[in-house]
């Protein structure tokens, strides 16, 4: 068995709702939890398994391509671009691989110090209401990882100590890195 097999089976003995992500990201094992089971499962890991340190909190916007309605158009704003070089602002077409949903996936890293162990724990929230128990109070790191994904993605973590703004100012109205933000003009822009 390699190690990914040894881990999951170790993980999918104390915890039988579990699965592997069919998209397994190199070179971590990679499940599959739903959003309502977030904290119960990072709670095992973390106390019976013992993945002690949350490395990172992440989220992807499955939307489809960027709506750049806001967004400088022109056709040369750089006025070092060559004559004759065609500028990139048509607005890119969907990918005709990618699965596009209405949905965030929330993409967590937990590792276990002193047995060199990571695994990748994907849950996956709706767009119109994007909810995630917080990680805060299991993990210290959690804290202003979660304030991030809020704040550029929306996703709202229940129970955070204090969850508001990390990176953006108070007068950007919505979350800029989802897909459908569309940019409001502001004292910035001129």
């Amino acid at each position: 068995m390699t190690a990914h097999e040894d881990l999951f089976t170790e993980i999918k003995a104390g915890y039988p709702k579990l699965e592997k992500d069919r998209a397994q990201v190199e070179p971590y094992l990679t499940l599959k939890v739903l959003a309502k089971d977030v904290a119960a499962f990072f709670a095992f890991l973390k106390d019976t398994l013992g993945f002690d340190y949350l490395d990172m909190v992440t989220a992807v916007d499955w939307k489809g391509p960027v709506n750049r309605l806001g967004y400088i158009t022109e056709p040369n704003p750089n006025p070092f671009l060559p004559d004759g070089a065609t500028p990139q602002v048509q607005q890119a077409p969907a990918a005709p691989n990618v699965a596009y949903r209405e949905s965030f996936e929330v993409v967590y890293l937990a590792s276990a110090l002193s047995r060199g162990r990571k695994v990748m724990v994907k849950a996956e929230v709706p767009r119109n209401s994007p909810n995630l128990p917080s990680l805060a109070g299991l993990y210290k790191t959690a804290d202003w990882q979660e304030r991030e994904v809020y704040d550029l993605l929306g996703v709202t973590f229940d129970g955070h100590p204090n969850l508001k703004k990390i990176l953006t100012p108070d007068f950007i109205q919505g979350h800029p890195l989802r897909k459908d933000y569309v940019h409001q003009k502001d004292r910035y822009d001129d």
